[in-house]
């Protein structure tokens, strides 16, 4: 996955747009829509080039902080880039894998924006990630889980199942997720974006 996403890291904004039907300019304001975040401290884990920074960077306010975590070190290079032009002084990159690395301690909220499911075997995954968490960490995920209602959901279960070729996601496997959400946090809303194509996630742990 690493490899693949060197080869990508040039046009990864402009792929990141067209895969994502142009839904990755309203995806990143749903991540933090309705939340209040101001001086917090939050991971977002699978920053990519760090297209999210600017929807949390505004929501958590000068005093709060940003963690970007990413495994691909040419990617993580572009977002270090974002971050110097912006002046960004709040935000810490961690060249990292987020299916293998444990959270810090102080993080106060964890969001995730269509990176977990290209972690090998996701959902276990999740579930390894919501039970390391603190008490009172809140969490929010967005991706393109298996849809069985709703209108075109076919269409879009087709479309995301054959993007998932390109972008190397385990499409298949995320069917758990809003099972594993449930089981480990409290106060779990599940909701879709951007015309149902993604499904977002949000809880709290107990």
């Amino acid at each position: 996955m690493a490899e693949r996403y060197d080869i990508a890291a040039p046009i990864y904004d402009r792929t990141a747009w067209v895969l994502s039907l142009g839904g990755i300019d309203k995806l990143h304001p749903a991540l933090v829509a309705g939340l209040e975040l101001s001086g917090k401290t939050v991971a977002d884990l699978g920053c990519g080039t760090g297209l999210a920074f600017p929807a949390l960077i505004e929501a958590i306010g000068p005093s709060g902080r940003v963690i970007g975590l990413d495994n691909n070190a040419a990617i993580l290079a572009k977002a270090e880039k974002r971050v110097t032009e912006h002046g960004w002084n709040n935000v810490k990159l961690v060249v990292d894998d987020i299916a293998t690395t444990p959270l810090l301690p102080d993080i106060d909220v964890v969001f995730s924006c269509i990176a977990m499911s290209c972690v090998p075997d996701p959902s276990e995954k999740l579930d390894e990630l919501l039970g390391n968490l603190k008490p009172g960490t809140v969490v929010r995920i967005i991706d393109a889980l298996p849809r069985t209602r709703g209108f075109g959901f076919r269409a879009i279960n087709g479309y995301n199942f054959l993007k998932s070729f390109i972008v190397g996601s385990h499409y298949k496997k995320l069917e758990p997720f809003e099972r594993v959400f449930r089981e480990r946090l409290s106060n779990v809303v599940v909701d879709s974006v951007h015309g149902g194509m993604y499904t977002r996630l949000t809880g709290v742990k107990a």
